[in-house]
């Protein structure tokens, strides 16, 4: 089961722990949309992490999964 973490929310300031969440019940992987300036986007621009967002998620995730 693969869990869309960008447009299941429509937000990013919730992401990491609905991440963590879907991870530990079991999800295969997750999805998520990222934007170099995700105001800049030509859609979605709420729910985009920056390329900072982007590498906190990743990181928070190393930390508590293997991959």
């Amino acid at each position: 089961m693969i869990v869309d973490i960008s447009h299941s929310l429509g937000r990013k300031d919730i992401v990491l722990p609905i991440a963590h969440a879907a991870l530990a019940a079991g999800a295969d992987g997750l999805v998520f949309e990222s934007h170099f300036n995700p105001a800049a986007a030509w859609s979605d621009a709420q729910q985009q992490l920056d390329m900072k967002e982007t590498e906190e998620l990743i990181r928070y995730l190393e930390k508590y999964f293997k991959f």
